[in-house]
């Protein structure tokens, strides 16, 4: 029984100390519409060029992080990576079949919270998405989501004017 122990002991003081763990998390989704900047949560990205998806994790109080990796896995590879494909400066690869970005960065916290994101554009693939994101090596989470045709999304109301303020002088 002794010897038991005494390797319990040698695996919990072999564990990683410090390890980043996340204690909040927010998948959204940014983009103008009706005039309106829009910023929603949820696991629907419309296939607009200029909307842009973005992650937020908070991570618990401790160690500060040194490393961050992300995987953007995606359905098809896009017409054009743009300057990700090109830049080795970056950090970012794109998998030789142009379905996965990897990223890696220093962490930034901002009370807490790191982020990422990215932006649609011409050519890229609907379909199912996925994001994995890993803080000094161990992965702390993955946000699955759709991104679709501007017609499957369900687009927010817009803001309607009140009848009453339509004449400036109120008069009618």
């Amino acid at each position: 029984m002794r010897s038991l122990a005494a390797a319990v002991l040698s695996l919990l003081a072999a564990a990683p100390s410090g390890a980043a763990e996340m204690i909040d998390s927010v998948f959204e989704t940014t983009f103008t519409y009706g005039g309106v900047d829009q910023r929603l949560e949820g696991s629907r990205v419309p296939l607009v060029p200029g909307a842009c998806y973005t992650w937020w994790i908070r991570l618990a109080e401790g160690a500060t992080p040194t490393t961050g990796l992300e995987r953007l896995i995606l359905p098809a590879a896009p017409s054009d990576w743009g300057d990700a494909a090109s830049n080795p400066e970056d950090g970012i690869d794109i998998s030789e079949d142009g379905r996965l970005a990897t990223s890696t960065f220093v962490p930034e916290l901002d009370d807490g919270w790191i982020s990422n994101g990215w932006c649609v554009a011409d050519g890229d693939p609907t379909g199912p998405h996925r994001i994995e994101v890993a803080i000094d090596g161990i992965e702390v989470t993955a946000y699955d989501f759709e991104v679709v045709l501007p017609e499957d999304y369900a687009w927010p109301a817009l803001p309607q004017p009140d009848p009453r303020e339509r004449s400036v002088d109120r008069s009618w």
